[in-house]
Order: structure tokens, then C-alpha cells, then sequence
């Protein structure tokens, strides 16, 4: 899984990865760690980062996090991203940590946590998917 998030999201990002400067940082057991960093354009007219795009990090974090656990082979196709928010997120970098609750035959529930730079919990993403197999790309 570390080889396949690493090639993924450290070498030359692209897409959603790019965008929010997504980054993988490490797994341990079926914890996950990334960093995102939000510009100015994320901000809400108070000042903070707009709601959704701390969800839309929460929800491309645990994505990435499923689709490393399966070496590329598999993706989340998404039935429910339910975002609990419990404080305000100043624009800057910010940590994710994503557990998988459960990863069944067909359907996948996960976990993501965003925190401010004084690790101080800012919103949980419960995450559920149909697990969709990637179909193979011809050269």
C-alpha cells in the first residue's frame, strides 16, 4: 500500500491530488496519515476554509487510503459522505488520519479526521462505498 500511495500522490500529483496538495505521509496498522495544505481560494467569507472542501479533502484522503489498500486494483464508489464539523479551519496545512471501520466483500466504511496545525480535531468524514474494481488499462 505505502509503494502505491507514494507513486501516486508523491511523484507528480495530479487532479483532485494536485488541487489540495494532497500528500500521503505514512500508514501504521489500519491508520492512515496524509497532509493537505488550503490556499486563500478555499475560503469562506469568514475567513476559514469552506466546509466543503474540508470535506472533499476527508473524502479524497480515505479514497486514496482504499484504493492503496488495494494496490490500484479497486475503488470506492461513494453511497454516503456524512461531515461532522467541530471547529473552524484556518487556511494553511492541515493533517487527515483515516481508519477503515470495515472493508466487506461489497460495501466499505471508513473514518476520516481533519486536524488544525495544533492537532486539534476539526471535522470527521464517515465514509461508506461500493467497492468498484478499476478495470485493467491496454497500452
Amino acid at each position: 500500500m505505502k509503494e502505491f500511495l507514494e507513486e501516486e500522490m508523491l511523484g507528480n500529483p495530479s487532479g483532485i491530488n494536485k488541487f489540495l496538495n494532497l500528500k500521503y505521509l505514512s500508514s501504521k496498522g489500519e491508520e492512515h496519515y496524509f497532509s493537505v495544505t488550503f490556499d486563500e481560494s478555499s475560503m469562506n467569507p469568514r475567513g476559514f476554509v469552506q466546509g466543503g472542501m474540508i470535506t472533499a479533502a476527508l473524502d479524497q484522503a480515505s479514497s486514496m487510503a482504499f484504493i492503496g489498500n488495494n494496490n490500484g486494483t479497486a475503488a470506492p464508489l461513494s453511497t454516503d459522505l456524512h461531515t461532522l464539523f467541530h471547529r473552524s479551519l484556518p487556511v494553511g496545512e492541515a493533517n487527515i488520519t483515516v481508519k477503515f471501520i470495515k472493508i466487506g466483500r461489497q460495501i466499505a466504511t471508513m473514518e476520516a479526521r481533519i486536524f488544525d496545525e495544533n492537532n486539534k480535531l476539526v471535522a470527521t468524514l464517515m465514509h461508506t462505498a461500493v467497492n468498484f474494481a478499476i478495470p485493467k488499462q491496454e497500452d
